[in-house]
């Protein structure tokens, strides 16, 4: 291999990720064709809530998967774009949506599904009529209720002892809101546009306290949300992650909220907004995250009706670093696939069931047809994923081609510069020194400079510090404690934590976190279980 080749071998592997095709699969057609129905996964069967169908009529039924078919089951009330939320138990309350064909009007009917049974019960009215509108469940089983399409709006609540009942009117209220439990009892609630399609101007509103203006949300826009819980987006006990598009160009972004305070999730390169050939790519609606995996998912759609799928590796962010991104599409070779909102199953696949079509050669740069909703149902087998895992065979064939031919010339002038009399000691021998060496020195200066306590530490500040490149610091680190380089340094953390709880027994655990080094009590808290097998009350009682 010249120099030449090389370059250009490099230059493929700086040059970004490409998409990686993923397989999928068609199910059975569902009984009827739909489109802005809800689509969620229970006991393991998918299942459709609702929606319209041909002609723009709602449909006054929900579909479930078993056995290879699709069953249908007759609801109380239409619902054309209603409100639904997963509750405690696994009954999924379902409410409000377009009152007549076509998208128009609001509804009143509220009712829970029961999947143990196949079976639908009402449970009274809204406090108003409602098409668009969100819901949540909270943790006391009671279900938080906002948002509406030109129509007024207000919050309300529905419990099973109360049922449904308003709690204040909203100002000028929400389409298609988040509705994000904070705390027990409390909940925020903001969105991507108000009642009249007027953009956010960054309010944020809660159950039970005064409204707020965020300053993110001034530069950044969530999506609307269609979820039918907030798990879905949850990557910790109140803390989300929301996919947002920046005002000024558009530009897809992720939002971390937790607690109610907002801040932008870093990532090692911008989600990009063109797809295969360049064409425009739309992601859709909300994230999917996959919380024993620390990743999470952003299906997209480009104008060819191609699906894409961006993979956010969160975890590294716990520590101050950045969240690589993978990337991933599907190609239909018989034509487009489906517009609808997709829901993810236990084994991270996603399933897109039905939902409107493209106008015939408009694409997305035009309205989709919701005369003529499709009832196609598509497997997408993502499976588990790595940063990284989309890079080709061929990529990284040439990684690996690079890697070795910069091992020989490293050899060619270390071998040039030893001098004659020096003893011929065996080249492993030579390397097993060298990286022990490096890794002693990588201790002291642990011990020393204590640089884990820095929660933005990078594996590139260390190689630095050592006078090494990352690629090499990163394989040795693998090589020599079989464990990365963000779980070395949480070894230190750790230790240090320990060190000081002891020491100062009445610390509180969000200090001691901050002190070691973690950018958060939850990331603390998480490393300690996963580090001693127990959570730190429980370690300095068995100091005791």
């Amino acid at each position: 291999m010249n120099p030449f080749s090389a370059i250009i071998i490099a230059a493929l592997l700086i040059s970004g990720q490409p998409f990686q095709k993923i397989p999928f699969e068609r199910l059975p057609d569902m009984q009827t064709a739909r489109g802005a129905h809800r689509t969620v996964i229970l006991d393991g069967e998918i299942t459709v809530f609702g929606g319209h169908t041909n002609g723009f009529k709602p449909v006054e039924t929900a579909e479930y998967y078993s056995g290879g078919a699709w069953h249908t089951v007759p609801m109380m009330y239409p619902h054309d774009g209603a409100c639904i939320a997963l509750m405690p138990g696994g009954t999924v309350f379902l409410a409000g949506g377009s009152g007549e064909p076509f998208g128009i009007g609001q509804s009143w009917g509220a009712e829970i599904y029961d999947p143990a049974t196949h079976s639908f019960s009402p449970v009274g009215i809204l406090s108003r009529k409602r098409a668009y509108a969100s819901a949540r469940a909270m943790q006391d089983s009671s279900v938080v209720i906002a948002g509406n399409w030109y129509a007024a709006d207000g919050i309300e609540v529905y419990d099973r002892a109360g049922g449904l009942r308003p709690v204040k009117d909203l100002q000028p209220g929400w389409n298609a809101p988040y509705i994000l439990p904070t705390a027990p009892g409390e909940a925020i609630i903001f969105g991507w546009q108000d009642c009249f399609g007027a953009p956010s101007d960054g309010r944020v509103d809660r159950l039970n306290g005064d409204s707020y203006i965020e300053p993110i949300l001034q530069e950044w826009r969530p999506h609307p949300d269609y979820t039918a819980s907030d798990t879905e987006f949850k990557i910790a006990d109140y803390t989300y992650l929301l996919n947002a598009s920046r005002f000024s160009d558009g530009q897809e972004g992720i939002l971390r909220v937790s607690g109610g305070e907002f801040s932008l999730l870093e990532t090692e390169e911008p989600i990009p907004m063109a797809g295969l050939e360049g064409d425009t790519l739309k992601w859709g609606h909300h994230l999917y995250v996959d919380r024993p995996a620390r990743h999470a998912w952003l299906p997209g759609m480009d104008e060819k009706g191609r699906v894409y799928f961006a993979c956010i590796h969160y975890d590294a962010t716990f520590d101050g670093g950045k969240a690589p991104v993978s990337l991933y599409y599907a190609e239909n070779p018989s034509g487009c696939f489906p517009t609808a909102e997709m829901a993810m199953l236990t084994d991270g696949t996603f399933v897109l069931a039905g939902g409107p079509g493209f106008a015939a050669g408009k694409g997305l740069s035009h309205e989709q047809d919701n005369f003529n909703p499709s009832a196609e149902v598509y497997i997408f087998h993502t499976g588990p994923q790595t940063p990284g895992a989309s890079l080709p065979v061929w990529l990284l064939v040439a990684g690996v081609l690079l890697l070795t031919l910069l091992i020989w010339l490293a050899y060619k002038v270390f071998r040039a510069r030893k001098p004659a009399e020096a003893p011929d000691v065996p080249a492993d021998d030579k390397a097993r020194k060298l990286n022990a060496d490096l890794m002693e020195q990588l201790d002291r200066m642990m011990e020393e400079k204590e640089l884990f306590k820095r929660s933005d530490l990078r594996l590139s500040d260390v190689a630095s510090e050592l006078a090494t490149n990352r690629t090499y610091m990163s394989i040795l680190v693998n090589n020599l404690t079989g464990s990365s380089f963000s779980d070395l340094i949480n070894g230190y953390r750790i230790r240090y934590a320990q060190k000081l709880m002891l020491e100062h027994p009445d610390m509180v655990h969000g200090d001691v976190a901050i002190a070691s080094g973690f950018a958060s009590r939850t990331a603390f808290l998480r490393t300690f279980k996963a580090k001693t097998g127990m959570s730190p009350t429980e370690w300095k009682k068995s100091q005791e």
